[in-house]
Protein backbone atom coordinates (compact mmCIF):
# COMPACT_ATOMS: atom_id res chain seq x y z
CA UNK A 1 0.00 0.00 0.00
CA UNK A 2 1.23 3.53 -0.87
CA UNK A 3 2.11 5.89 1.53
CA UNK A 4 0.06 9.62 1.21
CA UNK A 5 3.43 11.43 0.04
CA UNK A 6 3.58 9.01 -2.32
CA UNK A 7 -0.06 8.98 -3.38
CA UNK A 8 0.00 12.47 -3.82
CA UNK A 9 3.61 12.57 -5.71
CA UNK A 10 2.14 10.32 -8.37
CA UNK A 11 -1.12 12.47 -8.57
CA UNK A 12 0.91 15.65 -9.18
CA UNK A 13 3.08 13.37 -11.83
CA UNK A 14 -0.09 12.00 -13.56
CA UNK A 15 -2.00 15.21 -13.59
CA UNK A 16 -0.04 16.79 -16.54
CA UNK A 17 0.04 13.76 -18.94
CA UNK A 18 -4.43 13.49 -18.28
CA UNK A 19 -4.38 17.30 -19.22
CA UNK A 20 -1.94 17.22 -22.21
CA UNK A 21 -3.49 14.35 -23.92
CA UNK A 22 -4.29 15.16 -27.35
CA UNK A 23 -8.03 13.77 -28.54
CA UNK A 24 -8.69 12.83 -31.99
CA UNK A 25 -11.86 13.02 -34.32
CA UNK A 26 -12.95 11.23 -37.41
CA UNK A 27 -14.14 14.10 -40.33
CA UNK A 28 -18.08 14.37 -41.18
CA UNK A 29 -19.36 12.50 -43.74
CA UNK A 30 -19.95 14.47 -46.95
CA UNK A 31 -22.85 11.78 -47.80
CA UNK A 32 -24.82 13.15 -45.16
CA UNK A 33 -24.42 16.81 -45.60
CA UNK A 34 -25.78 19.39 -49.27
CA UNK A 35 -22.89 20.10 -51.23
CA UNK A 36 -22.26 24.13 -51.29
CA UNK A 37 -20.06 25.03 -53.22
CA UNK A 38 -16.19 24.08 -54.30
CA UNK A 39 -13.05 26.86 -54.05
CA UNK A 40 -9.33 26.56 -54.30
CA UNK A 41 -6.71 28.25 -51.25
CA UNK A 42 -3.08 27.92 -51.09
CA UNK A 43 -2.16 26.06 -48.26
CA UNK A 44 1.73 25.36 -49.18
CA UNK A 45 4.07 28.38 -49.37
CA UNK A 46 6.21 26.30 -51.55
CA UNK A 47 3.81 24.85 -53.82
CA UNK A 48 2.64 27.97 -56.45
CA UNK A 49 -0.84 28.62 -56.69
CA UNK A 50 -3.87 27.86 -55.27
CA UNK A 51 -3.52 24.05 -54.52
CA UNK A 52 -5.87 23.16 -51.80
CA UNK A 53 -9.42 22.29 -52.73
CA UNK A 54 -12.11 22.89 -50.08
CA UNK A 55 -15.44 21.21 -50.31
CA UNK A 56 -17.82 23.30 -48.47
CA UNK A 57 -21.42 21.79 -46.81
CA UNK A 58 -24.22 21.91 -45.02
CA UNK A 59 -25.48 19.73 -42.30
CA UNK A 60 -29.18 18.81 -41.40
CA UNK A 61 -28.69 21.29 -38.15
CA UNK A 62 -27.13 24.00 -40.18
CA UNK A 63 -23.63 23.75 -39.08
CA UNK A 64 -21.17 24.40 -42.35
CA UNK A 65 -18.11 21.95 -42.26
CA UNK A 66 -15.48 22.93 -45.01
CA UNK A 67 -13.17 19.79 -46.12
CA UNK A 68 -9.44 20.63 -47.34
CA UNK A 69 -7.75 18.48 -49.55
CA UNK A 70 -5.10 18.19 -52.13
CA UNK A 71 -4.46 15.43 -54.47
CA UNK A 72 -7.50 13.74 -53.16
CA UNK A 73 -6.47 13.31 -49.88
CA UNK A 74 -8.52 15.29 -46.80
CA UNK A 75 -5.75 17.45 -44.94
CA UNK A 76 -8.22 19.08 -42.71
CA UNK A 77 -11.65 20.08 -42.51
CA UNK A 78 -13.33 22.86 -40.93
CA UNK A 79 -17.00 23.03 -38.85
CA UNK A 80 -18.87 26.61 -37.51
CA UNK A 81 -22.57 27.81 -37.15
CA UNK A 82 -23.43 29.87 -40.10
CA UNK A 83 -24.97 32.37 -37.11
CA UNK A 84 -22.12 32.49 -35.29
CA UNK A 85 -18.75 32.26 -37.36
CA UNK A 86 -16.23 33.99 -35.13
CA UNK A 87 -17.38 32.17 -31.79
CA UNK A 88 -17.93 28.08 -33.40
CA UNK A 89 -14.92 27.88 -35.55
CA UNK A 90 -13.24 25.21 -34.86
CA UNK A 91 -10.46 23.70 -37.61
CA UNK A 92 -8.82 20.07 -37.33
CA UNK A 93 -5.88 19.07 -39.28
CA UNK A 94 -4.88 15.10 -40.09
CA UNK A 95 -0.65 15.20 -38.93
CA UNK A 96 0.20 11.78 -39.89
CA UNK A 97 -2.36 10.53 -42.38
CA UNK A 98 -4.11 7.98 -40.62
CA UNK A 99 -7.42 9.51 -40.81
CA UNK A 100 -7.83 10.41 -37.31
CA UNK A 101 -8.26 14.65 -37.08
CA UNK A 102 -6.56 17.05 -34.13
CA UNK A 103 -7.99 19.91 -33.55
CA UNK A 104 -5.65 23.31 -33.84
CA UNK A 105 -5.74 26.72 -32.89
CA UNK A 106 -8.29 28.66 -35.15
CA UNK A 107 -6.49 31.52 -36.33
CA UNK A 108 -3.32 30.29 -36.77
CA UNK A 109 -1.90 29.60 -40.59
CA UNK A 110 -1.16 26.26 -41.22
CA UNK A 111 0.52 24.14 -43.92
CA UNK A 112 -0.82 21.38 -46.35
CA UNK A 113 0.91 17.95 -43.93
CA UNK A 114 4.26 16.73 -45.32
CA UNK A 115 2.36 13.05 -45.09
CA UNK A 116 -0.07 14.47 -48.14
CA UNK A 117 2.94 15.76 -50.35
Amino acid sequence: MLGRSTSALLLVLLIPLVAVAQQYFRPPDPGAMKHLTTKYSDHAADIPGDETKMDYYQTPGGEIVTIYSYKGRKVAYSVHSNTATQTTYRIFLDPKGDGLFQEIMAGVKWQIPAWAR
